[in-house]
C-alpha cells in the first residue's frame, strides 16, 4: 500500500523527504505509512466495525475506507470545526461507510462496542483521567480486537535534558538564517530558555508529566503486540514553529530536510536520542485491567 494522503503526526513541514523519513521509521519503507503498515501487519483481515478517536481532518478514516476488509467506520473528535471539515471530505468522496460525531473524551464516554479496531490519534495526552480511559478502551474492544495509539511520548513542552537540548541547538545553528529568524521580530524562532516546570504543570494540567506515561500505562492496560517508531527525537524540537519559513526555496529546503532526516536516523540508531512519537498496537488482556 502507498502512503496516506496526509501522514498525520508527526509531520512538521510539508515535504516528501520528511514524509518518507517518518514512514521509514514506522514501517521500514519510505512509501509505507504507519497506518498501512499496521493494517497489514497487526490488524485482523476483517474489521466490521472501526472507531477512530481524534480523527482531526479525517485522513485516517478516509484511508481506512479504501482498504480491503474494513466495514463501518465511526470517527469522533472534540473539535466540531475540524470534525465538520472531515465530514465534508468524506462526503465529497462518497464514503458512505464513514460516519462522524463530536465527542470530547474528557466529557463523554467512548461509544459502546464491540469494536474490532480502535485507533486513537494524538489524543491521549489531552485525556485527564487516562487510566479510566484505558479501562474503557479495553471494555469496548472485541475479543480479537486491537487498539492502536499514535502519540507524542516525549517530554512535556520541550523539557529536554541538557545534552539533548544542546544537540538540537547545535543543529539549529546550522540552519539558514531565513529559517531560524522570525521576520516580524528578528529574533530566533527556537532557542533554549529556562523552563519553569511548576508553572508548566499549572498551565497545562492535563499534559504535565503525562506524555512520558502513555506507553508504560498502555503496556499495563493491554497486551502489547507491536511498538513502532514515530521518529521526531531531533526533528520535532528543531522544526516546530519553522513551517511558515519553509517553501521560499523549495529545492534547497527539501535537500536540507533530507540531510536533517538522515541525521535523526543516525542519532537514533546510535542510541543518542529517543523517539518523540510512537505507534502502539495492543489487544485485550484475559482479565480486565484495574488501572485505578
Amino acid at each position: 500500500m502507498g502512503a496516506v494522503n496526509h501522514p498525520g503526526s508527526p509531520f512538521w513541514v510539508a515535504s516528501g523527504a520528511l514524509q518518507g523519513h517518518v514512514n521509514r521509521a514506522a514501517s521500514g519503507h519510505p512509501s509505507v505509512d504507519w497506518l498501512s503498515h499496521v493494517r497489514t501487519q497487526n490488524l485482523p483481515a476483517e474489521l466490521p466495525r472501526v472507531l477512530v478517536v481524534g480523527c482531526g481532518e479525517g485522513f485516517i478514516e478516509r484511508s481506512l475506507a479504501r482498504m480491503a476488509g474494513v466495514g463501518a467506520i465511526t470517527a469522533v473528535d472534540a473539535d466540531p470545526v475540524t470534525l465538520a471539515r472531515a465530514r465534508r471530505s468524506a462526503a465529497r468522496r462518497n464514503l458512505s461507510a464513514v460516519t462522524h460525531a463530536v465527542l470530547d473524551p474528557n466529557a463523554v464516554p467512548l461509544p459502546d462496542g464491540p469494536w474490532d479496531a480502535v485507533i486513537v490519534h494524538d489524543t491521549l495526552h489531552h485525556v485527564s483521567r487516562l487510566e479510566e480511559f484505558y479501562e474503557r478502551l479495553h471494555d469496548i474492544l472485541a475479543v480479537r480486537g486491537r487498539v492502536v495509539f499514535v502519540e507524542y511520548v516525549g517530554p512535556n513542552r520541550f523539557q529536554y535534558p541538557p545534552d539533548r537540548a544542546e544537540l538540537v541547538q547545535r543543529y539549529f545553528r546550522l540552519l539558514p538564517r531565513r529559517l531560524r529568524t522570525d521576520e516580524r521580530t528578528g529574533h530566533p524562532i527556537w532557542r533554549r530558555e529556562p523552563i519553569d516546570a511548576a508553572a508548566l504543570a499549572r498551565d497545562t494540567p492535563l499534559e504535565a508529566a503525562r506524555s512520558e506515561q502513555l506507553l508504560p500505562l498502555a503496556r499495563k492496560a493491554f497486551v502489547a503486540e507491536a511498538e513502532y517508531s514515530g521518529a521526531g527525537g531531533l526533528l520535532h524540537p528543531l522544526l516546530t514553529g519553522l513551517a511558515p519559513a519553509f517553501g521560499g526555496a523549495s529545492a534547497e529546503d527539501e535537500r536540507l530536510l533530507e540531510v536533517l532526516c538522515g541525521a535523526e536516523a543516525r542519532l537514533e540508531s546510535e542510541g543518542r536520542i529517543p523517539n518523540d512519537f510512537a505507534v502502539f498496537v495492543g489487544r485485550r488482556r484475559s482479565t480486565r485491567p484495574q488501572m485505578t
